[in-house]
């Protein structure tokens, strides 16, 4: 039974196997200024994540997902898409945005699962080339 809990900033830390499929380029410590939440699975932490406020129009979407959740990807995209849906229903108007590595199928089905939208706009990273989805809530 999957069950959800508060992020907390150690749950980021006790994924250690993680495949991002949502770049961030805020401290983990920050990752809690905004609604976030963590994902848990037989007392082991599966995935975590959430949305940063920018200010009061708009918001980063991010998360982070252990190797683990693939052996079941269904079940977890579909939790992860009822997770982003409940953050979604309590915030009203926010414009949200995230950015995803070139070539990253997953990454690209998962934010499409969520409602983001491909942008042409892209962003190099560390060296890697990531693209901009957006979505108005």
């Amino acid at each position: 039974m999957i069950l959800f809990k508060e992020f907390e900033v150690g749950d980021w830390w006790k994924i250690d196997d993680a495949v991002e499929p949502f770049s961030i380029d805020q401290p983990v410590d920050e990752l809690t200024k905004g609604i976030s939440m963590t994902a848990v699975e037989d007392g082991v932490v599966m995935a975590c994540g959430g949305i940063v406020f920018e200010n009061e129009t708009d918001g980063t979407i991010w998360c982070r997902v252990s190797r683990k959740c693939t052996d079941k990807s269904f079940s977890w995209a579909r939790t992860m898409r009822e997770a982003v849906n409940l953050m979604m229903d309590t915030l009203g108007d926010l414009k949200i945005h995230t950015y995803i590595l070139d070539g990253f199928c997953k990454g690209d089905k998962l934010a499409r699962l969520i409602g983001l939208k491909k942008t042409n706009e892209t962003e190099k990273y560390k060296g890697m080339m990531y693209y901009k989805y957006t979505a108005v809530i």
